[in-house]
């Protein structure tokens, strides 16, 4: 399974590029590196996500590779065949 991490410029401003290829990209390619597509798909809690509008999206939470006290959330927008489209919602500690 792949990912495809939307709005990284954002990411970027608001974190700095620094954080977003040393943690979050690192840590995406490391677990979709590692990780098979059934425990990808485990993984993907249901608890979701509301948005203002009203819609429920599943959360990934993944390991920060950098940072062994702190989880990335990911929303999980949609599953394109065997590409997960995942929006960053912070990360937490963990």
């Amino acid at each position: 399974m792949r990912y495809a991490l939307r709005n990284q410029d954002k990411i970027s401003s608001v974190y700095s590029a620094a954080y977003l290829n040393d943690h979050i990209i690192k840590s995406l390619d490391s677990y979709f590196g590692n990780t098979n597509d059934d425990r990808i798909i485990e993984d993907i809690s249901q608890e979701g996500f509301a948005t203002k509008t009203g819609e429920d999206y599943p959360v990934l939470r993944i390991n920060d590779i950098s940072d062994n006290n702190a989880m990335l959330e990911f929303v999980v927008l949609r599953q394109t065949y065997d590409v997960l489209n995942l929006a960053f919602l912070g990360r937490m500690k963990g």
